[in-house]
C-alpha cells in the first residue's frame, strides 16, 4: 500500500523540533554566503547569479539523465535575467527550457503557490518538446491518465517502482489542490517545507513529464521564502553527485505517511548545497581579483577565448584539472607551434604557471593573485601565510622547470609575490635563496 492510499493522506507526519539546530545553521549559512557576495564588485554579482543558476540548469537536467550544452545554458540564463549576450547560433530548445524556468522561479520568490505558476513553469521547461518527444505530451497542464514510475536495468528491463494518485485530470487537480492550498498556509522555515513540498509534489506526479525538475523548482521556491531575496545556492548539484542516495530516500517514503527521515536527509543536503555554493562565490571573487591583476595584459583573440572559457566552465573544470596543449588546440583551432607560444606567453605574463613534464604530463593553471594581509600581526604571519608560501614555491620550481633556469618576468613575479607574503621571515627566506641556489 502506497501512502496516497492510506485514510490519513496527505496528513504527513514530522517533529519540526528534531530539525531546530539545522535550519539554525542553514540560515547563519545562508547570510555567509550573502557576506562573501558582499566582497565582489557589484559589476560581478551578477557573474556570480548567471554561475549558480549555470549549475543548477545542469544539474537538475543530469539527475534526469540530461546532458545539456553549458555554454547554450550560460547564454540562455543570461539573456532571460536582461543581460546583453549575443544570440548563439543553432537549436537548443532544452537548455532555453530549463533556463527559462529557473529564472522565472527566481523572479516569482513573491507570488503565491498556483496550478497557474506551476503551469507556466511546465510549457517554460518543456519549450519546444514537440521536436523530441516521440509521442506528444501535453504543457502546461496536469495530465489526464494514470502514471507509473518505472525503473530500467542495464538488461532494458523494467519494472514499476511507483504508481502516483490520480487516474485523470479531476482527480490529480484535485490532489493539486490539497497541495496548493497547504503551501500557501504552512508555518515552517523553508528547509522543513521544500523538504515537505518536494516529496509530497512527486508523489502527485501531477504531469507527463518534468515532475522532477519542476518538484525540484518548489523547493527552490519554498526556501526563497526565508529571505528578501534567492539566496545563491544550488541543491541539484548536490542532489546529482548523491542520485542514487536521493531517488532511494525517496522510494523509502512511497509506503508511509511518516517523513522525519526524509527531512533530515533533505536538510542536511540543502546545508551541504550552501558549503558548495560558498566555494561557488568564493571562485567568483578569484576570477574578479584575476582579472584585476591582469587588467594590464594584452592578450590575443585565442588567449582570450581560452581564459574566459576556463572561468566559464567553473572551478570543477580546467581550474581544477589544468590546461593542456591539445585542449588549448582544441578550443582555439590554432596549430601546436601556435598553441605552445601562446601558452608561453601566458605563463611568462603570470595568468598561467606549468605543472608536470612531456607534452602529455604538461599542464597550466591558472595563477589566482595569493591574499596579502597588511595589517597581519607579525607574530602570526607564519601560521596563516605558510600554506600560502608553500605553494608559490612550487609555482617557483615549476616556473624554473619550464624555463630551463632562464630569467623571466612570471618567475620575477612570483619571487616578489613570495617576498612580500613571507614579509622577510628568515625561516621563509632561506627556504627560497635555497630553491633558487639549487637552480642556478
Amino acid at each position: 500500500m502506497y501512502h496516497w492510499q492510506q485514510k490519513n493522506w496527505p496528513l504527513f507526519e514530522y517533529d519540526v523540533t528534531r530539525f531546530e539546530v539545522s535550519v539554525s545553521e542553514y540560515s547563519k549559512k545562508a547570510y555567509s554566503i550573502e557576506g562573501a557576495l558582499s566582497q565582489i564588485p557589484l559589476s560581478d554579482h551578477n557573474d556570480a547569479f548567471v554561475h549558480l543558476l549555470v549549475e543548477e540548469a545542469l544539474s537538475t537536467s543530469a539527475i534526469e539523465g540530461e546532458k545539456l550544452n553549458r555554454e547554450e545554458v550560460r547564454s540562455s540564463v543570461a539573456r532571460f535575467l536582461g543581460l546583453k549576450e549575443p544570440e548563439r547560433g543553432g537549436y537548443f530548445p532544452k537548455e532555453k527550457g530549463i533556463a527559462a524556468m529557473l529564472v522565472d522561479v527566481r523572479k516569482s520568490i513573491k507570488s503565491a503557490m498556483s496550478k497557474t505558476l506551476l503551469c507556466r513553469w511546465h510549457t517554460l521547461l518543456l519549450h519546444g518538446s514537440e521536436d523530441y518527444y516521440v509521442n506528444p505530451i501535453t504543457k502546461g497542464d496536469y495530465r489526464d491518465s494514470s502514471i507509473d514510475v518505472i525503473r530500467e536495468d542495464l538488461y532494458g528491463d523494467s519494472e514499476i517502482i511507483y504508481k502516483a494518485p490520480g487516474n485523470n485530470r479531476t482527480e490529480v487537480e484535485h490532489e493539486m489542490d490539497a497541495f496548493i492550498q497547504w503551501y500557501n498556509s504552512a508555518n515552517c522555515s523553508g528547509p522543513i517545507k521544500a523538504a515537505v513540498a518536494h516529496l509530497w509534489f512527486v508523489a502527485i506526479h501531477p504531469f507527463q513529464d518534468g515532475n522532477g525538475r519542476v518538484g525540484r523548482a518548489i523547493a527552490e521556491h519554498a526556501l526563497f521564502q526565508d529571505f528578501s531575496r534567492p539566496p545563491l545556492f544550488s541543491m541539484s548539484s548536490m542532489i546529482n553527485t548523491n542520485r542514487m542516495e536521493y531517488y532511494q530516500q525517496l522510494r523509502n517514503t512511497n509506503a508511509s505517511l511518516q517523513i522525519n527521515e526524509w527531512i533530515a536527509w533533505f536538510v542536511e543536503l540543502v546545508r551541504t548545497s550552501q558549503d558548495k555554493s560558498l566555494e561557488s562565490v568564493e571562485f567568483v571573487l578569484q576570477k574578479s581579483k584575476f582579472w584585476a591583476e591582469y587588467a594590464e595584459v594584452k592578450l590575443n583573440q585565442r588567449q582570450e577565448k581560452v581564459m574566459k572559457k576556463i572561468f566559464t566552465v567553473g572551478a570543477d573544470g580546467f581550474v581544477r584539472d589544468g590546461l593542456t596543449n591539445e585542449k588549448y588546440r582544441a578550443i582555439t583551432g590554432a596549430p601546436t607551434a601556435t598553441a605552445t607560444r601562446d601558452l608561453k606567453s601566458l605563463v611568462d605574463n603570470g595568468l598561467l604557471y606549468p605543472s608536470g613534464e612531456g607534452k602529455r604530463g604538461l599542464r597550466y593553471f591558472v595563477n589566482f593573485p595569493q591574499e596579502k594581509n597588511l595589517f597581519a600581526d607579525k607574530g602570526d604571519v607564519s601560521l596563516v601565510t605558510d600554506v600560502s608560501l608553500i605553494k608559490i614555491l612550487q609555482k617557483i620550481e615549476r616556473n624554473i622547470e619550464y624555463f630551463r633556469g632562464e630569467k623571466n618576468s612570471g618567475l620575477t613575479k612570483l619571487i616578489d609575490e613570495y617576498k612580500a607574503l613571507s614579509l622577510d621571515e628568515r625561516v621563509a627566506d632561506r627556504k627560497l635563496e635555497k630553491l633558487l641556489g639549487r637552480n642556478r
